[in-house]
């Protein structure tokens, strides 16, 4: 145990005791002075990993964009309609690791339809959309299991209401 330089006191701080403090300011110190904060590093708001990604999935939406544009496809995965000026995709089996940028689950969706309608409309207003019977049959030629998840959404919803 160390002792204080003026007393046979245990040290408090600096070399000195609970009561020599005081002679730490003398000898040129702050008694209470404190080192300042070391700067930390700002938690970044994407990942690197997530940076490269969405690159990637810029580039991959608008090379599919130019090329449903070429061959007279660039419709709406919902309603049917052209697309238009929009730039709008939707992800149909989510953005979680490679089904961000998997062109076949990739589709091009207007801002109404995907957003509004889809994503936040209840599900028993959204089977009374004109245009989602055409988006179940298209949601079917491209992924069965993708169809039987919305059809089991819908049950739910209705099973639900009663």
């Amino acid at each position: 145990m160390k002792l204080c330089k003026e007393c046979n006191n245990a040290v408090f701080g600096g070399g000195y005791c609970k009561y020599h403090q005081y002679k730490r300011k003398m000898l040129g110190g702050d008694l209470y002075e404190r080192k300042p904060p070391k700067k930390r590093k700002a938690i970044p708001k994407e990942s690197k990993k997530r940076k490269e990604e969405g690159k990637t999935y810029k580039q991959i939406k608008d090379e599919l964009r130019t090329e449903m544009i070429a061959n007279g496809n660039y419709n709406c995965f919902f309603c049917g309609k052209p697309m238009g000026d929009e730039k709008g995709f939707h992800h149909t089996k989510g953005r979680d690791g490679s089904y961000l940028t998997d062109r076949k689950y990739l589709k091009p969706g207007h801002n109404q339809c995907h957003v509004w309608d889809y994503h936040q409309a209840r599900v028993k207003d959204l089977i009374l959309q004109p245009w989602y019977d055409g988006f179940i049959n298209r949601l079917r030629e491209l992924d069965i299991n993708l169809y039987n998840k919305e059809i089991k959404r819908q049950e739910k919803a209705l099973f639900d209401d009663e």
